[in-house]
């Protein structure tokens, strides 16, 4: 029986969250198509009615998990003070529970990877990197609107964002021992902006 477009477009959904999670495990190189499908409880052969190559699946896993980080961050402004949001996006960010979870920051995960792929998957990830930036720079202005404004703000942002993708690397490389809490406890602090009146006290 033929599937319908709901079904078809479900179907390719779960392919795609569940190559997030075996890319976080296993890396993109170390990720094939048949380990991929299998995960999915699917064969390879359905691949191709989904995706016209391991690329275009890269590609768009890779900005699944940069849209639910983007959507994470930014409701953290949205929900709260936004003078408060550059600091909550760096406390979630270099925190044990994003350390463990199975998807999570690409960069940290698959940076190098991303950096070797095929033209299209970088396009994406730049891409990404860039609406990441884009909002942190938003958050930073707002937590010290009189210091922090134009390159200025996207200077540190970048400083910052670049910051916590190295830290999150390090602490996963070091997951077990105290080390890898230590890395995230460091880098926090090290991020965190005061509110512009203690700064000026």
């Amino acid at each position: 029986m033929r599937k319908s477009k709901v079904e078809t477009a479900a179907t390719r959904q779960k392919i795609i969250e569940v190559s997030r999670t075996e890319f976080r495990r296993h890396g993109i190189d170390g990720s094939g198509l048949t380990a991929l499908m299998a995960a999915a409880g699917m064969t390879q052969g359905g691949f191709y009615k989904h995706f016209s190559s391991k690329a275009q699946l890269v590609a768009e896993a890779t900005k699944a998990s940069v849209d639910d980080q983007l959507a994470k961050l930014g409701a953290l402004g949205a929900s709260g003070d936004p003078g408060e949001a550059f600091n909550a996006s760096v406390a979630t960010y270099l925190s044990v529970q994003h350390r463990d979870e199975e998807s999570g920051c690409p960069y940290a995960a698959l940076g190098s990877e991303l950096a070797r792929a095929e033209e299209p998957v970088k396009s994406v990830a730049v891409e990404g990197f860039e609406r990441t930036l884009a909002l942190l720079t938003e958050q930073l202005e707002a937590a010290q609107p009189a210091a922090l404004m134009g390159p200025a703000s996207r200077d540190q942002a970048m400083l910052s964002l670049c910051a916590m993708m190295g830290a999150m690397t390090v602490a996963r490389m070091t997951e077990g021992d105290a080390l890898s809490e230590e890395v995230l406890a460091a880098v926090r602090r090290q991020l965190i902006v005061e509110p512009p009146s203690k700064s000026s006290d």
